[in-house]
């Protein structure tokens, strides 16, 4: 869906903003947000559901403590270089290696899984091209019905720097 023409207001909380979604949906319009974290009471607010990059990353975590077992253990294994008295396999200097893979397959995971998702799942601009928000600001965009009343709307919720957009 390319932009189509509704109302766009910027907010500085979370709360004022979800408030202003909550009111636009019961009004009956189409409404997108642009935000810099996924703030819970705009997702709520919003309806979307959760996103799956969640049960993508924890088994790349898991596949990064197997990894982390496995390098560990058969490296000492197959060096037996005994140190200090102590075990061939001994698991308390293995945990800072283990917990590094963990975090670092883990992570790269997560980047993979974002990457593949925003380029697969992307969804086209959905936002007027010359609006933007930064990090300390949150856009709504209302589409469709009455803009003279998704305007006032956004207004009264607390939206600064409402307009129109083409």
């Amino acid at each position: 869906m390319a932009a189509d023409r509704g109302v766009v207001a910027s907010f500085d909380a979370p709360e004022t903003a979800a408030r202003a979604v909550r009111a636009l949906n019961d009004a009956g319009y189409e409404v997108h947000a642009a935000m810099p974290a996924p703030f819970p009471e705009m997702v709520a607010a919003l309806g979307r559901p959760r996103s799956p990059i969640d049960f993508i990353t924890l088994p790349g975590a898991l596949v990064g403590v197997v990894c982390g077992i496995l390098l560990t253990t058969l490296t000492s294994l197959s060096w037996k270089l005994v140190t200090g008295g102590k075990p061939i396999l001994s698991w308390p200097p293995f945990i800072i290696i283990i917990f590094e893979l963990t975090v670092l397959i883990g992570s790269l995971t997560n980047l993979m899984a974002v990457a593949v998702g925003s380029k697969v799942g992307g969804s086209p601009r959905i936002f007027p091209p010359q609006t933007r928000f930064n990090g300390d600001r949150i856009g709504v965009f209302a589409v469709g019905g009455d803009l003279a009343l998704a305007e006032r709307i956004l207004r009264d919720c607390g939206g600064t720097e409402v307009s129109h957009a083409p």
